[in-house]
């Protein structure tokens, strides 16, 4: 084969892969955009001391580690719904008023990922 031939093969080969590669990922391009903004939209300040008041339910209490391990709603920007996460208190005293099942507005309050429960009021039971 002469070498105008392979030059032309080449050429055509590198052609059409753009052009699939545009076409295949081209498309792509709006959707991607939006999810760009939609993320901008939910950024979260890093290295901000934030506060957050959230419902949820005490599933376990561990003291010996100031403990409290709770299913929450949404925390904004932090955590999303029906995660079971445990959290540090600031006051071992709040421990004694949390009871397995209750179901409690708490206080979170901190730095993400180092938050502290500040505050717990009993709501009800589950």
């Amino acid at each position: 084969m002469r070498l105008w031939r392979v030059v032309l093969l080449l050429n055509l080969a590198v052609g059409v892969g753009v052009l699939v590669g545009w076409l295949a990922w081209g498309q792509q391009i709006p959707r991607l955009e939006r999810r760009l903004l939609e993320s901008r939209q939910q950024v979260l300040i890093v290295g901000g001391e934030q506060t957050w008041i959230v419902k949820g339910v005490v599933r376990a209490v561990i003291p010996e580690i100031q403990v409290v391990v709770l299913t929450h709603e949404e925390i904004p920007g932090f955590m999303p719904a029906g995660m079971t996460m445990g959290f540090k208190v600031q006051n071992p005293k709040v421990l004694e008023r949390a009871r397995v099942g209750d179901v409690v507005r708490f206080t979170l309050k901190g730095v993400p990922p180092a938050v502290q429960i500040t505050a717990l009021v009993k709501e009800g039971q589950s």
